[in-house]
């Protein structure tokens, strides 16, 4: 028998993070003993630390990911003019946050998160790491090249200098504090950091309370985590995303093709719509007003004709579907009695349209850029995988959405 595991998404906020809220002066801090690990029968875990809540969870290195530093005096105005979020957040420190570059037609190009360095040092100027896909750093280094011109920055290439890991917390105890919803302060991501040992890095609020914490340390350098926590593979991480329908990279982000609201840029606080001008505003900002998105991407499963229709997005340990990312999704046929001969001609002359496409995946669950009434109906789709064999397809909507709009869920215009 398969190996069945139901990978179950992050609800409110974890305890530690309430324990280290600064809204208060007289609020109560725990502060954990963290200890580095120097054992040497202990090398293969590269973090250790006591205990500090009964809460746990894992820390994954993320390899796949590329760090191009952008330093000088006019670094935050120039990545202003081309990013979609307001870089005068971070510009006094602390946690980074997501944004996107985007093509003067307003597509994304390239999704990214750009963290602050907290350079302490008198007279530094302001310098930022901007990580992404490094299968795209190459190309995105040429990209913000083109508009540097005479602006007082200087990029480099630094993956090689620096790790990057996602700490993610395991679900915590059902609570009905509505405030834990909400991403914790720019203090308390500090104060979270400090206690990983670590300086640079954000709270991942692309689904607020499921994506944990993104952190930045110098190659070797070892986190300071309680003990509850374990490491984990690069596959649990896509997983977690991937249920949580959290595109990343350049699997989901096809370069000048999708539209940021598309990719769920508004509902993961990757764009600002009252900042000021930038490269790809114009049809973004009419996009929003206008109120109608019919395709967006969402969490897949793929399960063969034979098997029963899932009710809910289940990660299957051992159960994979290989699905070249791009590959067209078409409706499923549904089973009708037999029609004339002269109408089976003439519905088989009329071209089948595609319902969407397909991301990245991980075994038999995935992302894909699909049409929004299609899943609000219930309908499935089909695909072909690597083999040349069908595979059907169910989205579900990820359940920290917003709810729809009415003019959203609309495919027809006025």
């Amino acid at each position: 028998m398969n190996s069945f595991r139901q990978f179950r998404t992050v609800e409110p906020l974890m305890a530690f993070c309430r324990s280290t809220r600064v809204s208060s002066l007289n609020h109560h801090r725990q502060q954990p003993m963290a200890v580095r690990i120097t054992n040497s029968l202990m090398t293969r875990s590269r973090f250790m630390s006591t205990q500090t809540t009964a809460s746990g969870g894992s820390y994954i290195h993320l390899p796949t990911r590329g760090l191009l530093q952008i330093h000088g005096k006019d670094a935050s105005k120039f990545l202003q003019g081309l990013i979609t979020n307001h870089m005068p957040r971070i510009e006094g420190g602390g946690g980074g946050f997501l944004a996107a570059f985007l093509s003067p037609k307003g597509r994304v190009m390239y999704d990214v998160f750009i963290h602050p360095t907290n350079e302490t040092k008198e007279g530094s100027e302001p310098a930022y790491l901007i990580e992404c896909d490094a299968r795209a750093l190459p190309e995105l280094h040429k990209h913000i090249a083109r508009f540097v011109l005479r602006s007082k920055v200087k990029m480099v290439g630094v993956t090689e200098s620096f790790d990057v890991y996602s700490v993610l917390d395991d679900q915590p105890a059902a609570s009905s504090n509505e405030d834990e919803k909400s991403p914790p302060s720019n203090e308390a991501v500090v104060e979270r950091l400090g206690k990983m040992n670590a300086t640079i890095g954000m709270y991942d609020n692309r689904a607020v309370n499921h994506m944990g914490y993104r952190v930045i340390v110098p190659k070797g350098q070892s986190l300071s985590l309680p003990e509850s926590y374990r490491q984990g593979t690069l596959e649990e991480y896509h997983v977690r995303r991937i249920v949580n329908g959290v595109p990343e990279g350049i699997d989901d982000f096809i370069a000048g093709t999708s539209l940021p609201l598309e990719c769920n840029l508004d509902y993961m606080n990757g764009v600002d719509f009252r900042k000021g001008c930038y490269v790809g505003q114009e049809l973004t900002i009419r996009t929003y007003h206008k109120g109608i998105t019919r395709k967006r991407i969402m969490p897949v499963q793929y399960f063969t004709p034979q098997d029963p229709e899932p009710e809910s997005i289940q990660f299957i340990k051992g159960v994979s579907h290989v699905i070249p990312p791009q590959s067209e999704l078409f409706p499923t046929k549904k089973t009708t009695p037999a029609a004339p001969a002269a109408a089976a001609s003439t519905s088989s002359a009329r071209p089948v349209r595609a319902s969407g496409k397909t991301g990245s995946n991980v075994g038999n669950i995935g992302l894909a850029l699909v049409k929004l009434d299609h899943v609000k109906e219930g309908n499935t789709f089909d695909v072909m995988d690597r083999e040349g064999s069908t595979v059907r397809v169910k989205a579900f909507f990820p359940a920290w959405w917003p709810k729809q709009p009415e003019s959203e869920e609309s495919s027809k215009d006025e």
